[in-house]
């Protein structure tokens, strides 16, 4: 977990000096005073600062409160609801706007998704994970992209020529990996570089 050591005049000082270099609130860490404050004796001497340690003890209320403020900055009336399940914590999103959030094969939702995991990383060294899907995106998604590469390694098949599918996010590329690969005439790999990789299907020499 994340844990800072902060100085200041009071506790009260050094906590919010804590948090804003933390860019987290109150509920999600854990406080330790380390030293409280004293006032110097006559306002001479003897006087010490107040040290406080502080850990972030939620690193998924963080990312919680980040997704909350993107959305807001978006200006998208979209619902957001967490739960932890496990290691990872998965994020539905719903509402009248919640197209805008996914965008075009799940952009805009895929670039959340990842802004969301950097937060995630930033405050954790556990392997967690975020998951962020919006009224059942990603396993409709899914389910085109298996049909995509089943109906892709039968033209591949057919044809004897190498099927190059569009670009993809790892997710979309594993799924297609995933869906062909008991398929023993048949072999996938990814081919190109950032934002442009893609999948390509091509049959076993």
């Amino acid at each position: 977990m994340k844990r800072i050591t902060m100085r200041g005049q009071t506790v009260e000082e050094a906590v919010e000096k804590a948090l804003a270099q933390l860019h987290v609130s109150k509920e999600a860490v854990d406080i330790v005073v380390v030293q409280q404050e004293k006032k110097p004796f006559l306002g001479l001497f003897g006087g010490q600062e107040a040290i406080v340690e502080v850990t972030v003890s939620d690193p998924f209320y963080c990312v919680q409160s980040f997704l909350k403020q993107v959305i807001e900055q978006m200006n998208v009336r979209v619902q957001l609801a967490c739960q932890v399940e496990g290691e990872r914590l998965v994020v539905l999103l719903s509402g009248p706007e919640v197209a805008r959030v996914i965008g075009k094969h799940g952009q805009t939702l895929n670039a959340l998704q990842l802004l969301a995991q950097g937060v995630l990383n930033r405050y954790t060294d556990r392997p967690l994970r975020v998951v962020i899907d919006a009224e059942g995106y990603r396993k409709r998604r899914e389910e085109t992209l298996v049909r995509l590469a089943r109906n892709m390694a039968k033209k591949a098949i057919q044809t004897g020529k190498d099927i190059s599918l569009e670009p993809m996010s790892a997710w979309e590329r594993k799924v297609i990996h995933t869906a062909l690969s008991d398929d023993d005439r048949i072999q996938t790999f990814s081919a190109g570089t950032e934002p442009h990789r893609h999948v390509v299907i091509s049959l076993k020499r």
